[in-house]
């Protein structure tokens, strides 16, 4: 027999130790870029409606746990689902996800759940699929600094001479264009079906300012790339620090009626080589620089494998779209 309870912050003691076995396990089995937050905090997080979760009771004791975040615009995203044991694991991550499903079948005040199911959840693709869930394949590509075949790739790597561009630093002023590139972008993308803010200015907007304003990783302005024709953004990269020695393209994007005169590789290709130089000349230590790009988006893929980076690991963004 088994029980399923929402997390009451006023009884919040019983679920300590699951919480605690989740926090250690989050980097390994996980993948998570820094630790999750203390318990004390998890609990705050609770009773202000920041965040949700479910746990699954066998026998009086916490074996399950499944968080979850309110997004503003109004995705419900899943962070994990962590079981205490192995045996079993699968089982009472489904009944966990059933539950939360179930419960949202009803309500018309969210849009999408958004599942990355990282590190050993991709186990759980299966059973998650007979709760009608839908995958997007995800590859995470990475440069290796301390690789001398990235290295190497990386020098014969040839870009396309251009004329009439010209390359700048993260600038406010070239914002709104930034916003509305990356809406022309993206709009169409898959990405939508668990992140919808792409499909509208404002939403894009308020990407752009979680990235520049610190909620992604460190944003690191004069690492961004910008290339300019004419006074006009055809291309931008962004760059975030989600660690003390990685780095991270959140977004790269060129105007649509620019693509295929290779201005993507051009900016990545100037956004490494600016590493490069800070690393030689001691300003900063990198081991990596990461980025996540759809595995069947083979354009992007063959780019960044051109210029050195390789798939460093896979796996599958499930989401769920209210019907309503």
């Amino acid at each position: 027999m088994h029980t399923i309870e929402q997390v009451n912050p006023e009884d919040s003691c019983k679920i300590r130790e699951i919480y605690e076995d989740f926090r250690n396990k989050a980097l390994k089995d996980y993948k998570y870029g820094i630790e999750p937050v203390e318990f004390h905090d998890f609990i705050l997080a609770i009773d202000e409606n920041r965040l949700g979760s479910l746990v699954v009771f066998e026998k009086e004791k916490p074996t399950g746990i499944l968080i979850y975040s309110f997004e503003k615009h109004k995705v419900i995203e899943i962070n994990a689902i962590h079981s205490l044991y192995d045996k079993y694991e699968n089982n009472r991550r489904f009944v966990l996800l059933e539950n939360l499903v179930n419960e949202l079948k009803n309500k018309n005040d969210w849009k999408a759940v958004s599942y990355a199911m990282l590190g050993k959840q991709e186990t759980f693709v299966r059973d998650s699929a007979l709760l009608e869930f839908k995958f997007i394949g995800q590859s995470v590509v990475k440069f290796d600094f301390q690789s001398p075949v990235s290295f190497r790739i990386f020098k014969q790597a040839q870009t396309p001479d251009i004329k009439g561009y010209s390359f700048d630093t993260w600038n406010e002023r070239y914002k709104n264009q930034v916003i509305e590139l990356t809406n022309a972008a993206f709009k169409n993308n898959k990405s939508i079906n668990f992140d919808p803010r792409f499909l509208t200015r404002e939403g894009t907007k308020d990407v752009i300012n979680m990235i520049v304003n610190d909620l992604y990783g460190k944003f690191l302005p004069f690492q961004c790339r910008l290339i300019l024709s004419n006074g006009n953004l055809e291309g931008f990269c962004l760059i975030t620090m989600t660690a003390e020695d990685q780095v991270t393209i959140p977004l790269i994007a060129t105007r649509k009626d620019s693509r295929g005169k290779g201005l993507g590789k051009i900016l990545l290709k100037s956004v490494l080589s600016g590493f490069m130089k800070l690393i030689g000349d001691r300003k900063i230590t990198l081991s990596e620089i990461n980025a996540t790009v759809d595995t069947d988006n083979y354009p992007a893929v063959r780019m960044y494998r051109r210029l050195g980076f390789k798939e460093d690991y896979f796996y599958p963004h499930a989401y769920f779209k209210n019907i309503n």
